[in-house]
């Protein structure tokens, strides 16, 4: 028997993928506890369910699974404009050093930590994210930084893998100057405490999944000693891979980050590398033939003036490719996929490269499979959690079978969402958050926000 019924929406399953996925008029979904039950037209569910203590009419709607998210960073809204010297930023190590640490990172506290994850994940549960990759650093908010995010998490109701960075970074040092091992441990056993309460393979909403900065702020014994953690905790591993320039690994090893990486021993089928973006034709061998998934950023790599991934290569080597985003822009979907789907061509001038259906699959197939989570997520098939998304779109032409996947690189905005379910509970309601009180989310936000900006000599 099932507990819910959404009824006469156009269906769109997702599953194997957004391609060959069915796409069902007038379709059902049953969802009984946390799983999705039955998908299929909405007579034949109706008929086979006909008294359930709920239903949800999804007519003139589109119902398809939520969207993945596989990089955040969702303490950085801390430092969504903020008014400081842009001067400063003249590359994008500037960019790392200035905006990334000393403004943000390096003052973040738990408190804070806590109040922007909340807000991000109510803004990105109501735009439809309902999973996210989440990696939190803040060197001085240690230990229990993680505790202020998984509490977030918790109670605004997104499912999340999550990691603290290891890093040897110090604070306030310049990692040019000095790097401390014992920083990269006091991560690790930051880990370790989140994955004794969230493992790796547990079968709630959290998850956890080591987090390591890069591999220009780790030794290669940091390096090993990840790998180790990660098999022994049976964990995988999120890590930035290629974001800075290429000649900055090279003068210090000699080898790129992913030659690094290699030969640590550090990649494996388990690893989300994010970013790579200055890689040439070697590191994508290295990245192939170690079955390592790709985030791809392109916002903030555009704002860090870094260049463009070869995501289209990535996808023709069979190299698994998915959307993040860092939390530094907005933290709708809509966006993404849409600039993602677009820049791709104007950078290779091919208009062929990134067609629709690939652009949606970033957010949903690909990024379930990066997570490793393709058995519970990214489509909407019978066993899988009920992570389902009803959008009520507002579109000047008919959405039918045709047209839907094209809407979603077109047309689709996130505040089109108007229902949101994770783990069969409905979350968000008629675009209204049911977990949280959205108006003292925001301004308990705001109250952080400004604590950290004052710390810049910023008075609000």
């Amino acid at each position: 028997m099932a507990d819910l019924l959404i009824t006469g929406g156009l269906v769109v399953t997702c599953e194997k993928d957004v391609l060959s996925g069915q796409i069902i008029p007038d379709g059902a979904v049953a969802v009984r506890g946390t799983k999705i039950l039955e998908v299929g037209g909405t007579a034949e569910l109706v008929a086979k369910y006909n008294k359930l203590p709920r239903s949800i009419d999804a007519s003139g709607c589109i119902v398809m699974p939520g969207f993945i998210i596989t990089h955040t960073h969702m303490p950085y809204v801390l430092g969504h404009n903020m008014p400081v010297d842009f001067s400063q930023l003249q590359s994008f190590w500037d960019m790392l050093q200035k905006m990334g640490w000393e403004w943000l990172e390096d003052i973040t506290t738990g408190e804070g930590i806590y109040a922007a994850s909340r807000y991000a994940a109510v803004k990105m549960l109501k735009s439809g994210t309902t999973t996210v990759c989440e990696m939190v650093e803040g060197p001085n908010a240690l230990p229990g930084a993680l505790s202020h995010s998984t509490r977030a998490i918790e109670e605004v109701g997104l499912r999340a893998q999550v990691g603290f960075e290891v890093t040897e970074r110090i604070p306030g040092v310049s990692i040019l100057e000095k790097m401390d091992p014992a920083r990269a441990e006091k991560g690790f056993l930051e880990n370790l405490e989140l994955l004794e309460r969230y493992p790796a393979k547990g079968e709630g909403r959290i998850q956890g999944r080591l987090g390591v900065h890069t591999a220009y702020t780790n030794s290669p014994e940091t390096l090993k000693a990840a790998r180790k953690f990660a098999d022994q905790q049976g964990c995988g591993i999120q890590i930035h891979v290629a974001e800075i320039p290429r000649a900055f690994l090279v003068e210090k090893y000699g080898k790129s980050a992913p030659q690094v990486l290699e030969e640590t021993g550090l990649l494996g089928t388990d690893v989300l590398a994010v970013h790579c973006i200055d890689v040439d034709d070697e590191d994508l061998d290295i990245l192939e033939r170690n079955g390592v998934k790709v985030a791809h950023t392109p916002m903030t790599n555009s704002l860090g003036g870094n260049g463009v991934a070869r995501v289209p290569e990535m996808l023709e080597r069979g190299i698994n490719v998915s959307l993040g985003h860092d939390c530094f822009f907005t933290l709708d979907t809509s966006e993404y996929i849409r600039y993602a789907y677009l820049l791709h061509k104007a950078h290779n001038a091919n208009p062929m490269l990134l067609p629709p259906f690939q652009a949606l699959d970033l957010v949903l197939g690909n990024a379930a499979r990066a997570l490793g989570l393709e058995e519970r997520i990214g489509s909407l098939s019978p066993g899988k959690r009920a992570d389902i998304l009803i959008i009520r779109p507002d579109s000047p032409t008919p959405i039918a079978p045709a047209s839907a996947i094209s809407y979603f690189t077109m047309t689709f905005l996130g505040r089109e969402v108007e229902t949101v379910l994770v783990d069969g509970q409905v979350v968000v309601e008629k675009g209204r958050m049911r977990t949280v009180d959205e108006e003292e989310v925001l301004q308990n936000c705001q109250e952080e926000a400004k604590k950290l900006w004052r710390k810049n000599g910023i008075d609000v």
